[in-house]
């Protein structure tokens, strides 16, 4: 969220150097939350890895440099991107009871 407010900020090059500054901070709690999971939430995919990986993705995009002193972020973009497409929709449902 607050990459897409810098993108469309009327001050954006005013406001980069800022961000970037700040970031390696940010990216540094997602790899100490992420620590040698392959996913956020444990061993199996949840939505919360397609917001990670969104954010990450996203910042790599901008900062193409950005994950270099974070390999188990790099892991995970990995990880994700090689996944079968079919396998996203049905790997993080939560069966629900028979009513």
């Amino acid at each position: 969220m607050q990459l897409a407010k810098l993108c469309y900020d009327p001050d954006f090059e005013k406001l980069k150097p800022e961000y970037l500054q700040a970031l390696p901070e940010m990216l540094k709690l997602y790899s100490q939350f992420l620590g040698k999971q392959p996913w956020f939430l444990g061993d199996k995919i949840t939505f919360v890895d397609f917001i990670a990986y969104d954010v990450l993705e996203r910042n790599q995009v901008f900062e193409p440099s950005c994950l270099d002193a974070f390999p188990n972020l790099k892991d995970f973009i990995s990880r994700f991107e090689v996944m079968p497409p079919a396998s996203f929709l049905f790997m993080s449902l939560i069966p629900f009871p028979p009513l």
